[in-house]
């Protein structure tokens, strides 16, 4: 008998942790995965499960958790909670590879205080954990990760973290039968001023062919075995707007970005469209970490 998918879902008993909760158990209930709440206390702090250990993890009764576990329709989904004390960013992708978890599940605000709610942790997390992370917004019910996803969104910047967000999307769509929009941030887009109706033409010209050529190829990176319609869209700017300006315009009811790995200080130094993407999206993200995500998107036909 095949073994459950298990989900991982980082509790850290903020206002927004329920919702995230409630979320994943109904995405666990769709999938019949099992749940693992997760604890991460500091090597300080004092644990609201109320029985962990100085070091190493405890399975305990989750007293703190019980609202939420009672709401998990018991009968399909086994729950289960644990409590480790050190760092999350480290904790959490450890727990996930020992486990062998199919998927993290988190709060798109996870670990920081109320008075600064924010995406930094959850943007660490996404590329260190060893598998998908689903980042979930305040707001999002669990009726809407009860059901399948109806427009998915993937971006794409023709590198192989960006075929490996393509491959998994066209793998939801091949599920769900979801519709599919890609779309790629134009690089080098002229930026000058123009102070003739002549120059303006001529820009204007330039940009509508570059974004056609551009579309053309993202509907060439589709396997010509997905009978689906592919909506592809190039923006201009920066280009964690442009993904988020066509994921409202088109409606999507989730992203899917794949990314390599990154340090903090590369981040700070160049930007980062994954975390700026995170602070500001009202939908469900589906990230996924590619060790060999930042080299080119080959032109292969195993690449699918």
């Amino acid at each position: 008998m095949a073994k459950s998918p298990l989900f991982v879902v980082p509790v850290d008993f903020s206002r927004d942790m329920q919702g995230a909760v409630a979320a994943a158990f109904a995405l666990a209930r769709r999938h019949g995965a099992e749940v693992h709440l997760l604890e991460v206390v500091s090597p300080r702090g004092a644990s609201f499960l109320g029985d962990a250990p100085a070091q190493g993890g405890s399975k305990g009764n989750g007293s703190r958790l019980e609202h939420a576990i009672k709401a998990a329709p018991q009968a399909t989904i086994a729950v289960r909670t644990v409590s480790y004390h050190g760092d999350a960013a480290t904790i959490i992708p450890s727990y996930m590879q020992l486990v062998k978890a199919r998927l993290l599940v988190i709060g798109q605000h996870y670990g920081t205080p109320r008075w600064r709610r924010n995406a930094r942790i959850v943007g660490t997390l996404c590329r260190a954990a060893p598998g998908p992370v689903l980042v979930l917004p305040p707001g999002v019910s669990a009726k809407a990760t009860a059901r399948a996803f109806g427009h998915i969104l993937s971006a794409v910047d023709f590198t192989v973290a960006s075929a490996v967000a393509v491959r998994t999307t066209i793998g939801l769509i091949r599920q769900t039968g979801a519709r599919l929009t890609l779309v790629h941030a134009l690089k080098n887009a002229p930026h000058q001023s123009v102070f003739s109706g002549a120059e303006a033409a001529r820009v204007s010209r330039n940009l509508r062919g570059q974004a056609a050529l551009m579309a053309e190829r993202l509907r060439r990176k589709t396997p010509a075995d997905v009978r689906i319609r592919v909506d592809a869209r190039v923006t201009t700017g920066d280009a964690h707007h442009g993904i988020l300006d066509v994921a409202s315009d088109v409606k999507a009811d989730l992203i899917v970005m794949g990314v390599p790995p990154r340090s903090r200080l590369d981040e700070v130094l160049f930007g980062s469209t994954l975390r700026n993407v995170l602070r500001r999206t009202k939908i469900p993200v589906l990230v996924l970490p590619v060790l060999a995500g930042a080299y080119k998107w080959l032109d292969v036909n195993a690449d699918m």
